[in-house]
């Protein structure tokens, strides 16, 4: 499995609206072959910090989204909240679920 972390500083004043665009984002992201799932963290002690993570099968899947016309509209859709960006590709070498993720995991 690949995770990949994109470190995105939202502009001031524009969080809600982003998070509210993430999710419809990753809603249709996450319909994607070989997508497992999508995440969005905050930071809350600088709360315009976000990361936004995608779990992908493999390298094959992620490729397919990286080319693939989705990718860019789902981009284009977060593009004007972004500040600056960082983003990372990371294999998953180990993953333990804890007893929450048997009941639902994090609301």
């Amino acid at each position: 499995m690949l995770r990949t972390v994109l470190e995105m500083v939202v502009r001031e004043g524009c969080e809600e609206e982003f998070r509210a665009a993430w999710l419809e984002t990753a809603q249709a992201a996450a319909r994607l072959p070989g997508c497992v799932a999508q995440s969005l963290l905050r930071d809350p002690r600088h709360p315009r910090t976000h990361l936004v993570m995608a779990d992908w099968a493999d390298q094959t899947a992620l490729e397919a989204f990286q080319n693939g016309p989705e990718r860019q509209r789902l981009s284009a859709r977060l593009e004007p909240f972004r500040e600056s960006a960082r983003k990372q590709v990371l294999d998953v070498v180990a993953y333990v679920p804890g007893a929450a993720s048997m009941k639902g995991g994090p609301s």
